[in-house]
């Protein structure tokens, strides 16, 4: 049976308890849960399937280990239409690097083809709040909830996460997490 798998970086304590925050009042407000179905994070690849998860999760070992943490910007509410929230991350070039180090390496050495829709020069680095399950009105009506709403935060990228998919219905956990060194 194939593992669903994505690696993230997670979020500093600050802008995590605030990601919370408003994950859980769009929730009561516009009756969204999917923001909550996931820790607070910045996805550095795609979710995706493999056969066996001992080799994704050595080479996440490796990956930490040879990656000095650097920093993140967190600025402003933004929206994939028609129904995402997200936290927006300013561009950064080491961030950039990373992500681009690790599909090429999982390419290269795993058969596992980006998702260039989303990855590579297409990535647009966030921090979602609120995915999928919201109502075309009710997306409408949270941004214009959140228009003055701007959140800032700058932290250093310390923590690496390993997520994996246990079901639609049960959603994703943190299998493994470790610092980048």
């Amino acid at each position: 049976m194939p593992h669903k798998i994505g690696y993230a970086i997670l979020l500093d304590d600050n802008s995590h308890n605030y990601a919370r925050q408003m994950e859980l009042d769009l929730s009561q407000r516009f009756n969204t849960r999917g923001g909550l179905r996931q820790s607070p994070h910045i996805t550095i690849k795609v979710p995706f399937s493999a056969e066996e998860l001992g080799p994704f999760v050595a080479y996440f070992d490796q990956i930490a280990k040879e990656t000095e943490p650097f920093n993140i910007v967190l600025t402003g509410v933004d929206y994939f239409e028609p129904n995402v929230i997200f936290i927006n991350v300013e561009k950064n070039q080491k961030l950039q690097d990373f992500h681009e180090r690790i599909i090429t390496d999982l390419k290269k050495n795993y058969g596992v083809e980006p998702n260039l829709k989303v990855e590579g020069e297409n990535v647009r680095f966030h921090s979602s709040l609120a995915v999928s399950d919201l109502t075309e009105e009710n997306f409408h009506k949270a941004k214009e909830y959140l228009k003055n709403e701007n959140p800032y935060f700058n932290f250093n990228a310390t923590t690496l996460a390993l997520f994996y998919h246990l079901s639609s219905e049960e959603g994703w956990i943190i299998y493994k997490r470790t610092k980048l060194e």
